[in-house]
């Protein structure tokens, strides 16, 4: 009985550290059939949920009922309606020049660890709790149209926010992007910023040697990790053309800890390096 208990008990401890590492999360993003249009078109919009950024874009198809919503903000900030085509696409019209936001999140919820393993629900709602999250996870990704950056930098006032502050039709290949993260509207300090561009493959790397007690060389999930400083700002190196990814993950305490332990604000901004 003893053995079967530490045995749960360590299945729990494995799983918590597991959901702390990058890799372990899925994440939401936004694929814009074209992140520079002319005005006049309609852009294909995909939605992507999973593990990975493969070079495809495609991880896993986001169920029927995943997707609580998507809309998005055309250059004078009105908000502009997305035809759905089918649960992962979605087609926007271009009639403006400028910045169009486009957001979407799938539904919150909690979950809670137990010694059985992971259950939907809050401390509540479950027996034997061990740790409890909140979580709120979203995209966003920015369109150019008619080669303008008007309204490039507007809120759109999601809790955890990515703002570019270089204009991303100029990005290419050894560049630098700006970037604000912010977080209920306020700027966020020493918050991680990790990026990715699609088809990276994830390199044993052993900077230190290999590990003392696994044996086994380091892995390194991200090309681009870097944090924001003081006023909320971060600089991301983007070392090869192509389509980008940054992450970013927030984890304030739950105010009761009777329901639950802590949220989990996570948000994937989407872009191109041309």
């Amino acid at each position: 009985m003893r053995t079967r208990h530490s045995a749960a008990i360590l299945y729990v401890m494995l799983f918590l550290i597991s959901t702390c590492l990058p890799a372990a999360a899925h994440n939401l993003w936004l694929n814009p059939g074209d992140y520079f249009p002319k005005v006049g078109t309609t852009v294909d919009i995909g939605i992507g949920w999973g593990h990975t950024y493969p070079a495809d874009r495609v991880d896993q198809e986001v169920k029927e009922d995943r997707v609580q919503e998507i809309s998005a903000v055309d250059p004078d900030g009105l908000t502009t309606a997305l035809t759905r085509v089918s649960p992962a696409l979605y087609k926007l019209s271009v009639t403006k020049a400028g910045a169009y936001l486009v957001t979407a999140k799938i539904k919150s919820g909690s979950f809670t660890m137990t010694a059985e393993g992971r259950k939907w629900g809050d401390r509540k709602s479950v027996a034997d709790p061990v740790k409890c999250v909140n979580y709120h996870i979203e995209a966003k990704t920015v369109i150019l149209a008619g080669g303008s950056d008007r309204n490039l930098s507007f809120p759109y006032g999601q809790p955890l926010e990515v703002i570019p502050l270089t204009h991303l039709s100029n990005l290419k290949n050894g560049d630098k992007l700006d970037v604000s993260v912010l977080f209920q509207g306020r700027p966020l300090p020493d918050a991680t910023v990790r990026a990715t561009y699609a088809g990276f493959e994830i390199p044993d790397i052993a900077p230190h040697g290999s590990s003392k007690k696994t044996g086994k060389k380091a892995k390194k999930h991200y090309p681009v990790e870097t944090a924001t400083d003081d006023t909320g700002r971060a600089t991301v190196q983007l070392n090869k053309a192509g389509y980008w990814m940054i992450l970013l993950s927030h984890k304030p305490p739950y105010p009761d800890k009777d329901t639950c332990d802590e949220y989990m604000y996570n948000q994937a901004f989407t872009f191109q390096v041309r």
